[in-house]
Order: C-alpha cells, then sequence, then structure tokens
C-alpha cells in the first residue's frame, strides 16, 4: 500500500457500534472473572451452593436430581424471575455477567440505529431494529431452540 494512498474511512455508525461493544464485553470479562471468585468465597450466599451441585454432578445425576440436592425449585422459564430475585447474590452478579456478554449487541445496535437515522439509512435502522427483536425474543425465552 502506498502512503499517499487514502484510507477508507469509517461509517461513524459502526465505530459506535464497535466502541460500545468493545467495552460492555471487557465489563461482562470482568464481572464473570471476580463471579466465581465471589461464588467460592460464599458458598451459602449462592442461590445453588457449588459444594452440592458439584457432588450432584460428579454422582452423574440428571439435571432434575441436580436442582432437587440443590434445593432450588427451578422451573424452565422461570430464569428472569430466579436471576431477578437473586440479583445481588454471587450466583446472581455470575449470571448477569454472563446476560449482559450474552446480550452485547442489544445494546451496541443502540447507537449505531441513532446514527442511521441521522444518516437517513432508513433499511439499516429497520435491520437493526429486526436483529434486536430476535434477541430480545430468544432472552425472553419466547423463542427458544430447545425441543
Amino acid at each position: 500500500m502506498n502512503i499517499d494512498e487514502k484510507r477508507p474511512e469509517i461509517p461513524q455508525s459502526q465505530l459506535h457500534f464497535g466502541a460500545v461493544y468493545h467495552w460492555i464485553t471487557i465489563t461482562a470479562c470482568l464481572i464473570s472473572l471476580l463471579a466465581p471468585v465471589l461464588i467460592l468465597m460464599f458458598p451459602r450466599s449462592n442461590i445453588l451452593n457449588p459444594n452440592i451441585v458439584f457432588t450432584a454432578i460428579f454422582q452423574g445425576k440428571n439435571p432434575a436430581e441436580i436442582w432437587e440436592a440443590a434445593g432450588v425449585s427451578f422451573q424452565p422459564g422461570d430464569f428472569w424471575n430466579m436471576f431477578l430475585g437473586n440479583f445481588f447474590t454471587p450466583d446472581g452478579i455470575a449470571t448477569f455477567g454472563v446476560a449482559l456478554g450474552c446480550s452485547v449487541t442489544l445494546w451496541a445496535l443502540i447507537p449505531a440505529i441513532r446514527q442511521f437515522v441521522k444518516e437517513k439509512e432508513y433499511f439499516y435502522v429497520c435491520v437493526s431494529l429486526f436483529i434486536m427483536s430476535l434477541i430480545v425474543l430468544a432472552m425472553s425465552g419466547l423463542v427458544t431452540i430447545a425441543g
């Protein structure tokens, strides 16, 4: 590449998307690194005591038996109630880190959409809103790939 050649300019929407994606991913990673330390430091403060859960797993129990051994009445589709009700426990912090990392595209699309509107790129606004709706539906549990 010749030094005199001009580099292509990166669209502002992509810069905004990339910056938000970058910082939320780093934040989610830091939370997810801290959470296991808290879980092991305070095993009785967790939703699921790791000592009981690991014992059940290593005994070869199935998921229903593991939930029963842990003493938690978790029902499929009840994730958000359980998570929000136990947000400030070490398990809740771990779950928040994972949920934040999994939803990073949702948050990064918000400033990108704002920039698309400024640039009058309405097709990209519609595509971004469609992607955001898919993420919200998947996180809500309304759409699932599990049988």
